[in-house]
Formats: structure tokens, sequence, C-alpha cells
């Protein structure tokens, strides 16, 4: 009985220890210290993805790239000391957006949607190579307005779900052309949205949004 007794305390041991022990995943990523400074929203530290695997981000000093023109709204002069503000308002009431990194396009999108600040949208967030090519097509400010109106619950649902994902394997970044930068999920989770793709691209200084696919 002794032994027997023993065994079982052992096999119970080895069994808890299985459990615990469990091996798990963790990815460190490298993010900009500005991108903190310049969201809106909380930028987590750590996510779990579905798969148990653990992203742990580590802020790293870097300078984004500033508008070369002094006493801009946004400019910041020691990025290392000042907030980044990408979105301000003049003391006229003018409302002014200015992009620094692709999470700033995408927040200013997100907003934009959800608010319905459609014409802001337009003229400060949307790329010109994309109103030219509206104008081509004989459209204008109107059917973008009706694109995001009649597609506001999908693109949100897309919007949020690269947000969320930005940092982790569920969104892969990928440049094209000179200037373009393409943010699309992964094809793991493409099928589940109507939009799967973001096209951002530079103009003078600033980031712009160029298409959504």
């Amino acid at each position: 009985m002794t032994r027997l007794t023993v065994g079982l305390l052992l096999l119970g041991a080895y069994l808890c220890c299985g459990i615990a022990c469990e091996p798990y995943r963790i990815e460190y990523r490298n993010r900009p210290d500005f991108y903190k400074r310049a969201s809106e929203t909380e930028l987590l530290d750590e996510v779990v993805l579905d798969d148990g695997t653990i992203l742990r981000f580590r802020d790293q000093s870097s300078s984004p790239p500033s508008d070369s023109r002094k006493g801009d709204p946004g400019e910041v002069d020691d990025p290392g000391n000042q907030p980044i503000t990408i979105r301000t308002r003049t003391d006229a009431g003018e409302i002014v957006l200015t992009s620094f990194a692709p999470e700033h396009v995408l927040s200013h999108i997100k907003r934009g949607v959800r608010l319905r600040e459609y014409e802001l949208l337009w003229e400060q967030v949307l790329a010109e190579e994309t109103r030219k090519a509206y104008a081509r097509d004989g459209g204008d400010f109107a059917d973008f307005a009706s694109f995001c109106e009649e597609n506001r619950s999908d693109l949100m649902q897309f919007l949020n779900r690269v947000g969320f994902g930005i940092y982790s394997s569920d969104v892969i970044q990928e440049s094209f052309g000179t200037t373009g930068l393409r943010i699309r999920l992964h094809p793991s989770l493409a099928s589940q949205f109507k939009y799967t793709e973001l096209e951002i691209t530079r103009e003078s200084n600033q980031l712009r949004w160029l298409m959504i696919r």
C-alpha cells in the first residue's frame, strides 16, 4: 500500500507538471516609441494570439519624418521629449490632420468613417492621386462620401481588425512601387472580411490613403 500511494503521488506530480509546463512561444517586436505618444488610444505592450503565441513590444527610440515648415500643426522639434499631435485645431477652428506613420493614417480613417467626417478624409487623408482618379471617372467628393456611407460597417470591421493586429502576424505590411505601403490581413483571416487591403502612399512628407480593397 505504501508503494502504491507513493506511485500515485509521483504520477499526480508528473501530470500536474505536464499541465503547468506546457510550452508556449514568446515573440519580441520593436516598436518606435513615438507610436505610443501619437496614438489616440493606449497601445498594448503584450498581446496573446489565438495560437497561444505571446507578442511583447519594446519601444525603440526613433525620429519620425516631420514637415519642414516651421510652426505647422503637428510639427515635432524634439520627438524624444514632446508628444506628437496628429489632429489639431487652429485658432480659426479648422481641424488639421497629419500622418507620420501608417498607424496615423489608419487612425484618421477609422475616426473619419466612425464619425462620418468624410469631408476631412477627402481633403486631408485621401491621396491626391486617388482624388484625380475619381475625377477621371466623372466622380467627386459626393461619390466618395457615398462609398464610405454605404460600406461603413464593412470598413469599420476591417479597420478595427487591422488596428488590433497591426503588430502581429495577422497583418502583413509590404512595400510596393517607390512610395507605397500595403497593409493587408493574413490570408487565414481575409475570407472573413469584405475589405482586406489598405494601400498608403507618401505625398509631400505625409502619408496618405491611396486605396482600400
